[in-house]
């Protein structure tokens, strides 16, 4: 039997965690991902490598909440375009991305929002 997944607005949006460093393999297959980075700081760069599911539609949404313990990167990786950022120690940014039919592309600068 194939899951059946309810997708944002009229369920729930994804939430996908990230480890402290290293390649982060994420799949997405809902209308809205929160990416969960700050629960645990980055503590080496990490890389964001996207699988993306065929039912992933024009217009669909990441939001990445990203903290680092000191000047980690955020590197963009597979299936997702942007532009580098660099941690601030013990700060949290975010950043969001928008899917243009091909890959996610980070739609402006991160954000610090403490």
């Amino acid at each position: 039997m194939v899951e059946q997944i309810v997708k944002y607005p009229f369920g729930e949006a994804s939430s996908l965690s990230l480890s402290a460093s290293g390649a982060q393999a994420l799949e997405i297959n809902n209308s809205m991902t929160v990416v969960d980075g700050a629960s645990i700081a980055a503590t080496a760069d990490r890389t964001i490598n996207l699988t993306v599911d065929e039912s992933v539609a024009l217009g669909d949404r990441i939001l990445f909440k990203v903290k680092t313990a000191a000047t980690e990167n955020t590197v963009f990786g597979t299936g997702i375009t942007g532009v580098t950022f660099a941690g601030i120690a013990g700060k949290t940014k975010t950043v969001e991305a928008v899917f243009d039919g091909s890959n996610f592309v980070v739609s402006g600068a991160p954000v610090q929002i403490d």
